[in-house]
């Protein structure tokens, strides 16, 4: 355990990804890439230039887990204006004050030890840099492997269906009820000597909130 460590991932961090996850662009990919013959569609490139453009956006384009040099979890996420697939299914438009996750998955050797939760509670100290208000994912009920991520999961790691769906509902984690995440300002320490200042370009979904009085707690997330 003590080996492990989790961080942001950015495009450089693609290749570190398990098959076929590193190349699978089911959430890159919109209407006109699937209407192309399927001799001329490179998962792979879509990937990669989704991977750059949210890099560019944020800095990253989602969370890895690392232990002893070898990636054992990861979760990608991106603003909803760069997830080209979104629009496509039933339960979008997402809400504009988001960030969108997109896949999440642990190998089978670290599942059960809570790292899923940790990846996304990580991920929201992300986003909460960010001053966005929300983690949202649309979520699958089916059964068996899925570029999806199941309901079911989504709901124990802290996410609320908001609109529902017999397939795939979408979900929202609300980042204003701190309380719900005792873990959030931890996860914001830790990120703050492997993520740079905020600065521009923003998301499209920016909108800073007025200052608050800061916390007597320095816990407080």
């Amino acid at each position: 355990m003590a080996n492990r460590r989790l961080r942001p991932m950015t495009a450089a961090d693609l290749d570190l990804l398990p098959e076929p996850c590193g190349g699978c662009a089911f959430w890159e990919s919109g209407l006109t890439d699937l209407a192309a013959p399927a001799e001329h569609r490179d998962g792979a490139a879509r990937k990669a230039e989704w991977a750059q453009q949210v890099t560019d956006h944020w800095g990253h384009c989602g969370v890895l887990a690392v232990h002893d040099d070898e990636v054992v979890g990861f979760l990608t996420m991106a603003p909803a204006r760069l997830v080209q697939r979104l629009p496509t299914l039933a339960t979008a438009p997402v809400a504009p004050d988001v960030a969108v996750l997109l896949s999440a998955q642990v190998v089978d050797a670290w599942r059960g030890k809570g790292l899923g939760r940790q990846l996304v509670t990580t991920a929201a100290g992300l986003v909460a840099r960010r001053d966005l208000r929300a983690l949202e994912a649309v979520g699958t009920r089916r059964e068996g492997p899925s570029c999806m991520m199941p309901v079911g999961w989504l709901e124990r790691v802290g996410f609320e269906v908001v609109r529902d769906h017999p397939v795939t509902p979408r979900l929202r984690m609300d980042l204003q009820t701190t309380q719900r995440w005792p873990g959030l300002g931890a996860a914001w320490s830790r990120l703050a000597g492997l993520v740079g200042p905020v600065g521009a370009p923003q998301p499209a979904a920016y909108a800073r909130r007025e200052a608050i009085p800061a916390p007597s707690d320095s816990t407080a997330g």
